[in-house]
């Protein structure tokens, strides 16, 4: 029998950014409905007819770049849809954590209700309540973006890059708003995920107040989102499910504590967080109306439209066929999606270059490579799972958020360099 050896190699490895790259952002709740990449050609979710809004049966589409008022069942603009509810009291945004467009149009948004009504308070999942000290440094101009950053653990904690953020966070700060993080350290979130709540301790339950009460339709809809595996394996869903209603309660108690402060009394709130949290009523505003029953609150949730036409060559009626060729490619959707809904064109890529690889520092603080895309730069540059990274363009790696905070940094078509370890068994006879 032929005896094995291991044999370790350091060697440079060289790639140039392309698409088909990965995020490694860590699951927990919710990621499943929040990457515009992951549901550009399934519009089924954004179909149902639940929720409370009296048109939950009615049926609308949209263009890319367009906006649909739900209530009056007709587009309009988001000057004309702020004009109509500038009083509300609280405005929940969701959004496609990579979708460029949908971070566009929430900084179209925030600026116009800023200009009718300037006293505003913007919270954003990414950043948690701890944050607010360093959040509101920044919108002071006493820290720069790298400082805010540091403090916050931005690129510590998640892969998301902070550019989809900027869009908004810089929009705040030219404008002279108020900003507060509305999560918990995901620490607890992703605890609850794995063990229910008999992972936490009595005193971190309290910071999810009444996330003991279950909406039925939202707990469909998450179901739904998660497929077959939901149905067929109830205990792991079960926690799963327990770790949303934690996330969409902690950050509509956030908003409302914000609200209650001194400092902000009279202000309104604008609410920045994954669609998934939004979509018809069920999620955040659901559990904010729980917390505060007299609260005005509006609802805004996007749709994506596919960058191709649905193909109908096969269709054999020659009327409709005749019709697909001249109708532009649309997002279908219930109205009781939200109060308003506006369409997101599908990106072919995101927008910020990704290497297409992901994984964690291990035991010996070297990180270890646990997931390459397929047909990814990463893969084609021949980087694969278990290779160890020790520097990157030719600095020494110490630490998972450095190597993020790199990456972020990079466009389409730059290189970046790698110096890695390979673990590489060889025969006898390869000696």
């Amino acid at each position: 029998m032929k005896s094995l050896k291991r044999l370790l190699l350091t060697l440079p490895l060289t790639l140039t950014l392309g698409f088909l790259g990965i995020c490694d952002l860590e699951f927990y709740a919710g990621g499943w409905r929040e990457s515009q990449h992951a549901v550009a050609d399934d519009s089924a979710l954004d179909s149902l007819p639940i929720g409370a809004s009296p048109q939950r049966l009615a049926m609308a589409a949209l263009e890319a770049g367009k906006v649909m008022d739900n209530a009056a069942g007709a587009e309009t603009d988001v000057a004309s849809l702020v004009k109509r509810y500038q009083g509300r009291d609280v405005f929940i945004i969701g959004e496609y954590h990579d979708s460029y467009p949908c971070h566009l149009w929430q900084k179209e948004f925030v600026e116009a209700l800023a200009k009718e009504r300037p006293r505003l308070v913007v919270g954003f999942e990414f950043f948690e309540r701890a944050d607010d000290p360093a959040l509101q440094a920044y919108l002071e101009g006493t820290i720069d973006e790298a400082e805010l950053l540091r403090r916050t653990g931005w690129y510590a904690r998640s892969a998301m890059n902070f550019g989809y953020t900027r869009l908004v966070l810089e929009t705040v700060k030219k404008l002279g708003l108020k900003a507060v993080g509305l999560n918990v350290p995901r620490a607890l979130i992703s605890r609850v995920a794995k063990g229910g709540f008999a992972a936490l301790s009595s005193a971190e339950r309290s910071l999810f107040p009444g996330v003991e009460r279950t909406l039925p339709e939202h707990e469909f809809y998450v179901r739904s989102t998660l497929g077959e595996f939901a149905v067929r394996v109830p205990l792991w869903f079960r926690n799963v499910y327990a770790a949303q209603k934690c996330w969409d309660v902690v950050m509509a108690d956030s908003m409302r504590r914000a609200l209650a402060r001194p400092e902000f009394r009279g202000f309104q709130g604008v609410i920045i967080a994954g669609s998934a949290h939004v979509a018809y009523g069920l999620g955040i505003p659901w559990r904010y109306r729980l917390l505060d029953g007299r609260a005005r609150l509006m609802t805004l949730v996007p749709v994506t439209v596919a960058a191709k036409k649905k193909d109908v060559s096969g269709e054999e009626n020659p009327m409709v066929r005749a019709l697909a060729g001249r109708m532009p490619p649309t997002a279908i959707f219930s109205r009781g999606l939200g109060d308003a809904v506006f369409a997101v064109g599908a990106e072919e890529k995101p927008f910020f270059a990704d290497a297409g690889f992901g994984g964690k520092m291990n035991a010996a603080g070297l990180y270890e490579v646990e997931r390459v895309a397929k047909g990814g730069p990463a893969q084609k540059a021949g980087l694969r799972k278990g290779d160890l990274i020790l520097a990157v363009d030719n600095v020494p790696l110490a630490s998972l958020a450095g190597l993020r905070l790199i990456l972020a940094q990079k466009n389409w078509g730059d290189t970046l360099t790698l110096d890695i370890r390979k673990n590489i068994l060889l025969k006898d006879a390869d000696l």
